[in-house]
């Protein structure tokens, strides 16, 4: 397992996930979170399914908390999804990706 503190993700915004004004709605920021969570444990090396199945070990969500300061719009193409590592809690940020 490779020993490292955060990994970045792009998740490139559809047009399914944005409303009539092509700004996203707010809900798909969880899935996006989930994203996050998994490409960081594949940079770890470490494979979800195998994880469950094989050390009966399986991650709970237990409070998620969002908070927007700059809406993400369907123009913008993409979010930057950052996700860290920690022992008892998992964060997850958008970067500032490319206008």
């Amino acid at each position: 397992m490779q020993n490292i503190d955060y990994h970045d993700t792009t998740v490139r915004v559809r047009y399914a996930e944005t409303d009539q004004m092509g700004v996203v709605y707010h809900a798909n920021y969880l899935i996006w979170f989930e994203v996050g969570r998994v490409e960081l444990m594949r940079a770890l090396g470490i494979e979800y399914k195998r994880m469950e199945l094989d050390d009966d070990c399986h991650i709970v969500v237990v409070d998620v908390r969002a908070a927007t300061s700059i809406p993400r719009a369907m123009t913008r193409n993409c979010a930057y999804a950052r996700a860290s590592r920690s022992l008892a809690t998992a964060r997850f940020g958008f970067l500032r990706g490319p206008s």
